[in-house]
């Protein structure tokens, strides 16, 4: 369906500014965002640029010293232990030396993003952790939860978005609230949208035509079954001995047909949508639609960290431990390239 952008929505698609939040804008930079230019820029250019574009995805509400104060130059990272591997031998195979026979493949291992660890404390925040757990649409969504005193950390209400998070803190927010972060935006019932009432005046204009049109057919319709009946007096009288089977197999056919329907549609299940037990009713004291319905584009922001326990049927959440890096991935999403954020943490680190 088509979506009608925000003035600064427009902006952003301009500029192919990537954000926060679950807006169409911000999907639609997603899909076609792309490496920096490096060709032709200085080697100071080249992270000022990093730096500009990394800035407004992670922690744009955040201020360049707020931000200082939480950059860690160590970047966490773990290394798997293959317990079975290390059981087996005590790798001296490895280093038996050239001519001894032994021919051992190498191990094959995906580096550790570290540069994606860059941005890492920021996720220790507590309006950045609601964000992740899908609490809150945005960023600042999530931030205006926590000062409104809809958040609560271990059971205490927490009004201070800037709040680091420890392992095993858990963090819940009104259900009422994620409802409305999640959910579709409010609309209107039909007896108060303006497209359903216009198109009931238009069909109030159109009944007299077609109460004339109906007449007509009326008429025409008793000609034809009066002809129909006749038809069927004389055919009865012809053939009296072989019209009540026929009959009978026809009305047994029917009804075999309307078993065989009923049949299908318990085979195929029932929708959600037509649940009885679904609440249907609108409810106009609601903040988000009812009933209620994801949010447009939501699917494709759908995702948990590893770092996070989350509860959706209840609203809370547990910060497990500090994302770390492995080989391969790392527990900080992020959209840009590893080779954008080195030059962000090159950025950040000579500001130390």
């Amino acid at each position: 369906m088509p979506i009608k952008l925000r003035p600064k929505d427009v902006a952003y698609v301009k500029k192919g500014t990537v954000r926060q939040n679950w807006s169409a804008a911000t999907l639609y930079n997603l899909s076609r965002l792309e490496r920096i230019r490096t060709a032709g820029r200085t080697f100071f250019q080249q992270k000022y640029k990093a730096k500009q574009i990394t800035r407004v995805y992670h922690g744009e509400h955040l201020t360049k010293r707020q931000w200082q104060n939480i950059f860690k130059t160590s970047l966490k990272s773990v290394v798997p232990m293959n317990t079975r591997d290390m059981a087996s031998s005590d790798g001296s195979e490895f280093g038996a030396g050239r001519g001894s026979g032994l021919s051992v493949e190498a191990r094959k291992a995906a580096a550790v993003p570290y540069m994606n660890q860059t941005f890492a404390p920021m996720e220790r925040r507590l309006d950045m952790a609601i964000f992740r757990a899908m609490f809150a649409s945005s960023a600042l969504q999530a931030r205006q939860f926590v000062i409104h005193g809809f958040v609560k950390v271990n059971g205490q209400k927490m009004p201070h978005p800037q709040y680091m998070l420890n392992p095993g803190d858990m963090f819940s927010v009104d259900l009422d609230k994620v409802l409305f972060a999640t959910g579709a935006p409010k609309g209107l019932p039909r007896s108060q949208d303006p497209k359903w009432i216009n198109r009931k005046r238009s069909d109030a204009q159109n009944a007299d035509n077609e109460a004339v049109a109906a007449e007509k057919k009326a008429a025409a319709e008793e000609r034809k079954a009066a002809a129909l009946a006749k038809a069927e007096a004389a055919r009865e009288t012809d053939a009296a001995k072989e019209a009540p089977k026929e009959g009978e197999e026809a009305v047994e056919g029917e009804a075999n047909g309307v078993k065989v329907n009923k049949k299908k549609e318990k085979e195929a299940g029932s929708n959600w949508w037509d649940d009885p037990n679904r609440d249907k009713t609108f409810d106009p004291s609601k903040p988000y639609r009812t009933p209620w319905r994801p949010r447009y584009f939501l699917s494709a922001f759908a995702f948990i960290p590893k770092y996070l326990e989350v509860n959706h049927n209840i609203g809370h959440a547990v910060y497990l431990r500090d994302p770390v890096a492995k080989p391969g991935q790392s527990e900080v999403p992020t959209p840009f390239h590893s080779e954008t954020l080195q030059l962000a943490y090159a950025w950040f680190l000579r500001r130390r």
